[in-house]
């Protein structure tokens, strides 16, 4: 190793001394909210659902001795359907830092993956805020117990039992076992990044070799672009200076732009190509002008159209009511086609099987697109039906499947499409399954609102915060690995989830990372696997256009570790950039790999790594 690495393997051993306690250090005092090792005496809910068994195992060897035994025989819609909620047995305040702490261990019914289950703290009522939602995979060895450390801050205050601690089994068939479980309120005696830190030292990553075989290429990216949708949410503007900003300082590569309905058409017969209407418009030959890809998306209808109450969800479309709505998507079209001059080629309502405002079931959306693609034919639209367009992956074969296989709208159909806000937490099975219909139906696969957390808004300012960052690098590496999504677009790039600050428009580390990963999802770019030799780490890489230059990323969300690299190009040299909490794309010197296409670097905890080919 070279001085560089040794300059930060002090950094990491400076970190350490740093923290406010760490492991082997004496823990401040906390108060347990529910009692130790509940999981032992309550009683999981909704084993009917999935013809679930629960029982209670004896442990060897561990901190604890017993453990819960949940075997799930069937899969759900929704992780819920089997799952244990355990009340608050004391108070906590509004900002209060607390930790979680479990083992699991256990496979999906096959044997072929881990077992996953899903931890939350949440508001016993509607609407049922939550604080925290984790998934947890356990060790791809079953017989390995696999311990999680999960820190959160309570977004809310609660008495004893008006919120909840809940675990959640329905997430595949499987047989999972849970043990040690400890919920500690440390209240506001450090900071919740503290507590995150000293999380991850207590999970060091260690030595990990990763191997890449750059000969099995995967999906071409068209590359990362953002949703431009303000005006869907009442804005005149078509541009904010948060979207300004990322179209100037970012390569953006495709855009979701919002139709909002319910302003173009507010009464039926009427058109109005002004404020809200017209802000889309533009933005739509903003994106044109810029040759940047673009899709279309509806949220919100007129009343008259689709009845209810504005933003109400679950909405359905009176099948006699078809007609007018799509009537009014293609004039739409027609005038941005004929006054805007721009082609828009795909279409879609977003998240119909969630209902977010217009609700859909296969059926329904068979047969308003079987009536709307004749309609836009006879107006020379050549624009097409997004597949799906999903609130979230898990969904998106039930959803999406039948629509593929209804011959009567193959000709209307064009890209499949979904959200990836349960990247984290979905099974690998499920993200897997949308690669499996791309390449039987032979369409590309985008996904059109690129997060790890739908309900993030609702948290105290998260977008400075280094875990929004760390966590949105998560979710773009899990999702264009299993998926092979080929368009993955930010959620947003304005001020909705924002990657800068609109005030002195100060880009936060999500930005940075967003802009360090554009070396690896590039246009065109073609990606490659990694075989890992244990878990805890990510790491995806690609082959770069128009030469045999490569990228890799590797995603650390424990402790500091040493990554041993192979199969890389001979004698090769990196350009490596290092984001953490502390600073983000750090230039980092890194030795070219040795005659072997190996090359060891360090990778600090919670962070990022990229390499590029520097030649």
């Amino acid at each position: 190793m070279n001085w560089i690495v040794s300059v930060r393997s002090m950094t990491i051993l400076w970190s350490l001394a740093s923290l406010p306690f760490v492991a082997g250090a004496q823990t401040p005092q906390g108060v347990q909210v529910i009692p130790k090792e509940s999981q032992l005496i309550v009683p999981v809910g909704g084993l009917e659902n999935t013809n679930s068994v629960t029982s209670i195992e004896s442990v060897a060897g561990m901190t604890f001795s017993r453990a819960l035994h949940v075997i799930v025989k069937k899969g759900a819609k929704e992780t819920n359907a089997t799952q244990m909620t355990i009340p608050l047995s004391s108070a906590v305040a509004k900002g209060d830092v607390i930790l979680a702490e479990f083992w699991i261990r256990g496979a999906d019914s096959k044997g072929k993956s881990p077992a996953t289950i899903e931890f939350l703290f949440e508001k016993s009522t509607d609407p049922w805020t939550k604080s925290v939602t984790q998934v947890a995979a356990a060790n791809r060895d079953a017989s390995a117990w696999k311990h999680f450390l999960i820190p959160f801050q309570s977004s809310d205050s609660y008495q004893p039992g008006t919120a909840m601690i809940s675990l959640r089994f329905a997430l595949q068939p499987q047989h999972v076992e849970v043990g040690g479980l400890s919920v500690v309120n440390f209240g506001k005696s450090f900071s919740l990044d503290q507590l995150v830190e000293n999380a991850a030292m207590k999970s060091p990553l260690g030595s990990v070799t990763v191997e890449f075989d750059f000969a099995q290429r995967h999906q071409t990216m068209l590359g990362m672009g953002g949703d431009f949708c303000q005006p869907r949410y009442g804005s005149a503007e078509a541009m904010d200076d948060v979207g300004l900003y990322a179209l100037t300082h970012l390569q953006v590569a495709h855009a979701r732009i919002g139709l909002p309905l319910n302003f173009w058409n507010p009464e039926r017969g009427v058109y109005k190509d002004d404020a809200q209407a017209r802000a889309s418009f533009l933005a739509l030959q903003d994106m044109n002008s810029r040759g940047i890809p673009r899709v279309v998306s509806i949220w919100e209808g007129p009343k008259w159209m689709l009845g209810g109450q504005p933003e109400q969800s679950g909405r359905e479309l009176a099948p006699e009511r078809y007609g007018d709505c799509i009537d009014s998507i293609a004039k739409y079209l027609v005038v941005a086609r004929d006054k805007y001059g721009v082609k828009v080629d795909y279409v879609s309502f977003n998240e119909p099987d969630y209902g977010v405002n217009f609700k859909f079931t296969p059926k329904t959306m068979s047969a308003f697109i079987r009536q709307a693609g004749p309609k836009f034919a006879s107006l020379k639209l050549t624009t097409k039906f997004l597949v799906g367009d999903t609130a979230n992956g898990t969904n998106f074969h039930d959803f999406a499947e039948p629509l593929l296989q209804d011959r009567s709208i193959e000709p209307f159909l064009g890209p499949i499409a979904f959200h990836c806000w349960d990247g984290l937490g979905a099974s690998e099975a499920s993200y897997q399954s949308i690669a499996e219909l791309g390449q039987r139906f032979h369409k590309p696969i985008l996904c059109l609102e690129a997060g790890h957390d739908a309900g993030l808004w609702q948290a105290p300012n998260p977008w400075a915060s280094w875990d929004n960052a760390l966590k949105t690098a998560q979710v773009y590496e899990r999702t264009v690995r299993l998926t092979e999504a080929s368009v993955m677009d930010y959620w947003t790039y304005q001020d909705n989830y924002p990657l800068v600050n609109k005030v002195g428009l100060m880009p936060y580390p999500v930005f940075r990372v967003i802009h360090q990963m554009e070396s690896v999802f590039a246009p065109k770019a073609r990606i490659v696997h990694a075989k890992l030799s244990q878990e805890g780490l990510q790491a995806i890489g690609s082959i770069l256009p128009g030469s045999e230059s490569v990228a890799m990323m590797f995603v650390n969300s424990s402790g500091p570790g040493i990554l041993n690299l192979k199969g890389l190009p001979k004698n090769h040299k990196f350009k490596e950039l290092l984001s953490n909490r502390e600073e983000q794309e750090l230039g980092i010197k890194a030795d070219q790999s040795n005659a072997n296409g190996e090359l060891t670097i360090i990778i600090p905890m919670r962070s990022i790594i990229t390499l590029q080919s520097a030649h």
